[in-house]
């Protein structure tokens, strides 16, 4: 196995912030399926779940916009050599996860204020800025689904490829994100 570069290991920051932003991305995915179960009547348990959920969204955006000002400022280590077909697919891929992980709890926040409920940050009310607008809040509904299944997609081929290199190549390009030293 050859020695691994201490050098191509992203930063600290880097990695607490993906991992975090993982665990978060996947639990809110769980409950954002699982919430749509919940009977509309009576509305307690329903709108708790979702103002959770929405809350949790609001976090994984302000994760996400410190994590694209930290890597703004942090280049992240060159990729080992690879076909460039695979550079190509990790570089895609990881541009589709910025996307859709900035889509999805923009589509979701904007979808709620166009929705005319009030919009809650763990419990705490927002102020209203927008007005109830059934159109946009239906698009944003749907661009929201639809990010949702290219989230999904895309974490499922961001995965899958860390299990190849750790398991098939083991080329070590898993532990640049390893939150453990190698």
């Amino acid at each position: 196995m050859p020695r691994f570069d201490s050098e191509a290991r992203y930063t600290r920051v880097a990695i607490a912030l993906h991992w975090l932003v993982a665990l978060l991305v996947l639990a809110q995915v769980a409950w954002g399926w699982w919430m749509q179960e919940i009977p509309k009547a009576p509305p307690g348990p329903r709108v708790d779940a979702y103002n959770l959920h929405k809350s949790l969204g609001m976090t994984i955006f302000a994760l996400m916009v410190a994590r694209l000002g930290w890597r703004l400022g942090h280049r992240p280590p060159p990729l080992p050599e690879l076909p460039g077909w695979q550079r190509a697919l990790a570089i895609g891929t990881h541009w589709l996860l910025y996307v859709a992980l900035f889509a999805q709890p923009l589509s979701g926040y904007l979808g709620s204020v166009w929705s005319g409920y009030p919009v809650k940050l763990y419990g705490m009310t927002l102020p209203a800025w927008g007005a109830k607008a059934p159109e946009l809040k239906d698009l944003m509904s749907q661009v929201h689904l639809v990010a949702s299944w290219v989230l999904v997609a895309a974490i499922v081929l961001h995965v899958a490829a860390a299990l190849k290199h750790a398991l098939v190549d083991r080329d070590r390009v898993l532990a640049r994100m390893s939150p453990f030293r190698p």
